[in-house]
Order: structure tokens, then sequence, then C-alpha cells
């Protein structure tokens, strides 16, 4: 009574394989690569597009205290940084009142027109002749210079146009 059943042996499927792989995984891994090129350029325009202020700082931030910045070298290197990000017919030919104003136009609160009779005076002014209150407006001058492009470079859209 008890026979034997005649059954064959279990077989078991063989193990899922992962290649070739799903369209869903393909979509994530091009959109994982789409972004990371995109950061990656992000990062590498900012990087090139703050490099001239990152130049005409190190000049103020090297400076030691016995071989200080005057007013006209600080004018010429913000002259040089305002001419790498804004066009050269627009700032090549600015002098005088003109140029303090186009330097208070990029900033929020203005630095440059108020100080103008100081501007004047410093940058003719013999060095050696000077005393410690004709330093610290000096100084202060220098500071303006860095403070603007700390605050105005690189220039907002619409700024440099």
């Amino acid at each position: 009574m008890n026979q034997p059943l005649d059954l064959s042996p279990v077989i078991t499927p063989d193990a899922p394989i992962w290649w070739p792989l799903a369209w869903g995984w393909w979509a994530l891994i091009i959109t994982a690569i789409i972004l990371i090129a995109l950061v990656f350029l992000i990062v590498k325009r900012r990087k090139n597009n703050q490099q001239a202020k990152q130049e005409a700082l190190s000049y103020f931030n090297n400076n030691q205290p016995s071989k200080r910045l005057s007013p006209s070298e600080a004018q010429r290197i913000l002259r040089q940084a305002a001419l790498s990000y804004f066009p050269r017919k627009k700032v090549a030919g600015l002098a005088g009142d003109d140029w303090l104003k186009f330097l208070d136009a990029q900033l929020k609160k203005p630095l440059f027109v108020e100080k103008q009779a100081q501007w004047q005076q410093s940058l003719y002014q013999d060095p050696t002749s000077m005393n410690d209150d004709q330093r610290k407006v000096q100084q202060q001058l220098v500071d303006d210079c860095e403070t603007w492009i700390r605050k105005a470079l690189p220039p907002k859209r619409g700024n440099h146009d």
C-alpha cells in the first residue's frame, strides 16, 4: 500500500543575474553622471570668476605694516580688478569724480564720492611729510578699496553691462 511515488528531483531556477541592467538603473546612472558634470562645471566657472578678485585681494593681504599700499597703488589695483569684470569701454576712460561715482554705483553703501577731497589730497601727497592723522586717512582709503573689491566683485547680473 505504501508505494513510493515516482517524483522527479526539484530543479531550482538559476539565480537572477544583475547584467544587463534594467532601464531604471541606466536612467539613474546617466542622471548621476550629468549631475556630477554640472557640479564640476559650476565649481570651475565660479573659481575662474573669482580668480581676478582673489588676485587683487592678495595685494592687500600680503601687505606688511612696514610696506603699506598707498592710495594711488590701491586705486591702480582697484582699476585692474574692475577691468577684469566690467567692459573696458565703461571703465578705462573713467577718471576723477566719474570714477568715484562708478565705484559707488557698485556698492549698496557709498564709500568714495563722499571722500573725494581726501582722495584728491592723498593721491598727490608726499608720504614722507605726513603726520599720523594723514596716515590714518590714507589707510582708511586703502581699506575702502579693499572693501570695494570684496563687496562689488564679481558684479551681480546686470551691473556689468
